[in-house]
């Protein structure tokens, strides 16, 4: 996300946008700084009034019913927040970032458009820290932005069910199209920076900042189910509340400011100060003496407002894959996937599928290779309907082959020189060279399903033949393969 990285900087940033944040409220009049425009009525009077609260009942009553949500997704201010975001990102590279700052020169176009074609591979240059933390982070916070703006499915909670999860699944796909414009999109580190002309092109990134980025929401969730709402079962302080939301639920944090919220706002709970720190107080104060269950818990969608006829073969399948490819000509390669598949009835699918793979065993350590193929086509299920289902699928798409020599001593020169401020930032043409073959691909493949929930499946082993209209790359011959995958499906549509 960041590349080099400064905690100290990053606090300072955060505690600058909150005090910005609550500073705009007062300025906007908002008496009650944990509440701005949009909040359910049943929070707290945006005048400043007092809640109705003559008995524990009645405050009770108004915290568990929120008014109906409006069904339509708010795209414009998810895509406006979403950018303040994005440009916050960019102001920080830049801030921070020699490397960052020494790229931004020459063609604005052409240097784009040839940075997003050099994507390929797993990795990039970035520090395990920022691939599998800042990065997951990144995609929460996306992921969150898309929560706040989805009427819906806003007020689902980890522990309400379905529709958290349907929630959870919505806001992945949010992060996915929001990351990718980060890595390759047209205000991304491939216009601003060029990064990959300079640096792996790896796609670790847009692969993993929306799938561990929702793993890593589904971590806050569980914090603010069992650690935050089991402390505001207990206190009315606001000083600790405001901690300890904030500070357990970063990322949710950081979205709220995106949207000129506070950051320990909740959608789902009454604010921290003012009249709803009474209300809070007098709910306690009923429930330690005993005379109303806990104030604070998850909100459940009333149960007439869920279905239970769901098909049971699934509508929408989405899945990870990991594989092993041996080349007939010699040689092999490790790597993982993804796919999409639209079930035209219970015997067909549409599939579009999308994996790339690390060449094992080159000769040299200055010596990479990797593979990319993009397909789509039909899949025969004949039995979808039961817990275990085989299937046959043809694919056709595209196939690119890369085999890439770095002279290592050059490279450390270059960068000895850039980093003595001697030189520009060298892109990494000038000590690697890249030798490349793209074609025509087809794969055909059987594999079998094991249902272990209506949500999940196991792909136990998928088998393919793949044949290449490619000419090899180097010593790379990958005309023809076999194929060996297993995979997880999430089934969307049956639960």
């Amino acid at each position: 996300m960041f590349g080099r990285y400064s905690r100290k900087a990053l606090c300072y940033l955060y505690f600058s946008l909150a005090i910005a944040v609550a500073g705009f409220g007062q300025v906007r009049g908002y008496s009650n700084l944990d509440i701005f425009p949009g909040s359910y009525g049943w929070l707290a009077d945006l005048n400043g009034s007092n809640p109705s609260a003559d008995s524990s009942a009645d405050a009770k009553a108004q915290y568990t019913a929120p008014e109906s949500p409006k069904p339509k997704f708010q795209m414009a201010p998810a895509i406006r927040e979403a950018m303040i975001f994005t440009g916050i990102m960019h102001g920080f590279r830049y801030a921070t970032q020699d490397e960052t700052r020494s790229a931004t020169h020459g063609p604005f176009f052409p240097n784009y458009f040839q940075s997003v074609s050099e994507l390929r591979g797993w990795d990039d240059s970035d520090t395990f820290y920022t691939s599998y933390i800042l990065h997951p982070m990144e995609g929460s916070v996306f992921g969150y932005i898309q929560v706040q703006n989805d009427p819906r499915y806003k007020t689902a909670e980890y522990g309400s069910g379905r529709d958290y999860w349907i929630s959870r699944l919505r806001a992945m796909a949010f992060a996915a199209a929001l990351s990718t414009q980060w890595t390759m999109g047209p205000v991304s580190e491939a216009s601003l920076g060029n990064v990959q002309l300079h640096d792996s092109p790896g796609f670790v990134d847009i692969v993993g900042t929306p799938t561990m980025g929702t793993l890593w929401m589904v971590g806050e969730d569980v914090l603010d189910r069992y650690a935050v709402i089991g402390l505001e079962n207990r206190t009315a302080n606001p000083v600790l509340l405001m901690l300890a939301r904030s500070c357990f639920s970063p990322t949710r944090a950081f979205a709220n400011m995106m949207a000129w919220k506070a950051p320990w706002y909740r959608a789902t709970r009454p604010g921290i100060f003012g009249s709803n720190r009474s209300l809070r107080q007098q709910l306690l104060d009923d429930y330690h003496a005993g005379l109303s269950d806990a104030p604070f818990g998850v909100y459940k969608r009333p149960p007439s407002d869920i279905r239970d006829n769901y098909p049971l073969a699934a509508p929408i399948e989405i899945t990870a894959s990991s594989h092993y490819e041996t080349f007939l000509g010699g040689g092999s390669c490790i790597g993982g996937g993804g796919s999409g598949a639209v079930r035209l009835d219970n015997s067909l699918q549409i599939v579009a599928e999308a994996n790339g793979c690390l060449v094992m065993h080159m000769p040299q350590r200055n010596q990479s290779g990797d593979s990319e193929m993009f397909a789509a086509g039909p899949r025969w299920t004949p039995p979808a309907t039961h817990r275990v289902s085989p299937y046959i699928q043809v694919l056709a798409g595209g196939r690119r082959i890369t085999h890439e020599i770095d002279d290592l001593t050059k490279e450390a020169e270059l960068n000895s020189e850039w980093l003595e401020d001697t030189i520009d930032r060298p892109l990494r043409s000038a000590w690697s060279v890249e030798h490349q073959s793209t074609g025509v691909a087809l794969s055909a493949g059987t594999g079998v399903d094991v249902l272990l929930t209506r949500a999940l499946a196991w792909r136990v082993a998928n088998l393919e033949y793949t044949h290449s209209w490619i000419t090899n790359a180097d010593q790379i011959h990958a005309n023809d393969g076999l194929r060996i995958a297993t995979e997880f499906v999430l089934r969307i549509g049956t639960w």
